[in-house]
């Protein structure tokens, strides 16, 4: 009995304590939660390239300062400079020297009379010789980069300013041409010296309307290089630089568009009756005027010495050329007279030297001594066109108009004694002209 209790108990317990655990597994089933899918953020990071640094800013150069002025080619300018070296602005070259300027982006070429040089545009800190730079949206290059070019040259002034001009490579003329160098002073018909000097602007424009209308062509001495381009070529000069030869000349010149020659004392320049520096420096740029040498200060060539020939040929050409930026390369002997020696000194600053006494120039003579016709007050115009009638022509083979074969021998005979009685009255004209101008001056 008491042995079936126990086994009765044992039972109890053993179903209470099975009852128990599966409770407890199914409660453990039940509230044991299913893991959470956790999603998985993958950060991946993202691909670059390498971060460059930042460049580091380059500040502007410091602007160049003003240089010195210069006369280019006539006209005072402005220039910068570095210390070394003098730079101009291109709009002044297209202005004052006619420069053909072609920039890129960093070069700029200058060309003239077909010849070219390159200058490359750096900053004005990185200057080396030769190189250009920008400065306030202008382009500058070096005066240095001018002189390259063929045909342009620089000098001191009377003043000590620098200058750049441009001087002209002259050719011989074609051999044997008859070409009329006609010799005129004042141009006016207010006589206030010796009447004889004083050409009426009235019978000026006759003359010029006269060599229009008949087919001659006015040249300056330079224009001798091609002669052979001209049919009637005729060669008109004024001496001395009066100041009617601006006010009085040049309308006419520019009405007939005809061209002169003129030929300055340097030493006169500005001083009563005769012409500013200011005028003749518009002449030469006119394209009608050429402006040349009547030495320094017009003083009797054939009693100097050499020393003093040497200053009145070259300080005259060096004036000239910084005044008008053209260097001359023809000069007039004052009042004809010169000496061996002067034709000499002359020789070495020119390639023309003018005299004064009466005849037909050719083109085969000695270019030192070139003859002109002197056309004084109340020269009328069949003077004229006896002195102009030549032009184009071969050494004497020009005569009045055709004649019967068989007279032409006669007619020869008879126009060379006209033209020698000419050349006597012209030499006696020039004589007295010589006396009067001595008094002039």
């Amino acid at each position: 009995m008491k042995k079936g209790r126990l086994v009765l108990c044992a039972a109890i317990l053993l179903a209470l304590v099975l009852v128990g655990c599966g409770k407890t597994a199914q409660e453990a089933t039940v509230l044991e939660p299913e893991p959470e899918a956790i999603e998985a953020t993958v950060v991946l990071a993202e691909e670059t390239s390498p971060v460059a640094p930042e460049p580091e800013e380059i500040p502007e150069p410091e602007p160049l300062p003003e240089g010195a002025e210069i006369l280019l080619f006539g006209a005072r300018v402005s220039t910068l400079t570095d210390g070394k070296t003098l730079f101009v602005d291109c709009t002044r070259l297209e202005e004052c020297a006619e420069l053909d300027i072609t920039a890129t982006e960093d070069t700029l070429a200058l060309g003239f009379d077909g010849q070219e040089t390159v200058v490359s545009l750096v900053r004005s800190d990185e200057l080396t010789v030769g190189d250009g730079f920008m400065q306030g949206g202008a382009a500058y290059v070096p005066l240095e980069a001018l002189l390259e070019l063929p045909g342009i040259v620089s000098g001191t002034a009377e003043d000590g300013t620098s200058y750049i001009a441009r001087e002209l490579a002259l050719s011989q003329p074609a051999e044997n041409v008859n070409v009329p160098v006609l010799m005129y002073h004042a141009v006016s018909d207010d006589l206030w010296g010796y009447w004889d000097l004083f050409v009426s602007p009235q019978t000026i424009e006759e003359e010029l309307l006269y060599l229009q209308e008949n087919g001659y062509e006015t040249i300056w001495f330079e224009d001798l290089s091609h002669i052979e381009d001209y049919e009637k070529p005729v060669i008109l000069t004024f001496d001395d630089g009066y100041d009617d030869n601006y006010t009085e000349l040049f309308p006419l010149l520019q009405k007939y568009n005809a061209k002169a020659t003129i030929f300055v004392i340097p030493k006169a320049i500005g001083t009563p009756h005769k012409m500013t520096a200011e005028q003749i420096y518009e002449l030469s740029r006119s394209g009608l005027v050429s402006i040349q040498s009547h030495t320094y200060s017009h003083g009797n060539l054939s009693t100097m010495d050499e020393e003093t020939l040497v200053f009145e040929m070259a300080e005259s050409k060096n004036y000239l050329a910084a005044l008008t930026g053209q260097v001359p390369y023809a000069v007039c002997y004052p009042e004809g007279t010169r000496s061996e020696l002067s034709i000499e000194v002359a020789g070495r600053y020119y390639e023309y030297g003018l005299l004064m006494n009466g005849q037909l120039y050719n083109t085969s003579d000695d270019p030192m001594r070139v003859r002109r016709f002197y056309v004084p007050r109340g020269y009328d115009l069949g003077s004229f066109r006896w002195s102009v009638q030549g032009a184009g022509t071969n050494g004497n083979s020009f005569y009045p108009a055709a004649l019967p074969t068989g007279k032409i021998h006669i007619a020869s005979q008879v126009w060379n004694l006209c033209a020698k009685g000419a050349q006597i009255m012209r030499a006696v004209e020039a004589q007295t002209l010589l006396s009067r101008k001595r008094q002039l001056f």
